[in-house]
């Protein structure tokens, strides 16, 4: 489930919905998101997205400024 409470970036909510689903197709077919992460392309742009890039497990970026993604 992917929730939100405040009025930000709910205009991205249609793009995590797709997202989401890809991520729950190709894990429910078997498919391991960690050691394969799952791309999709997105409708509009055409461009591929690594869905790996919010992986659980990727590495801290240490010039990060901590805050949200977005």
């Amino acid at each position: 489930m992917a929730a939100d409470t405040s009025g930000n970036q709910y205009k991205n909510a249609p793009v995590v919905g797709v997202l989401m689903a890809e991520l729950i197709r190709a894990c429910e077919a078997g498919r391991d998101h960690d050691k394969d992460p799952v791309t999709f392309t997105m409708n509009y742009t055409k461009r591929p997205c690594n869905i790996g890039f919010y992986s659980r497990l990727r590495q801290i970026n240490p010039d990060s400024s901590f805050s949200v993604i977005g």
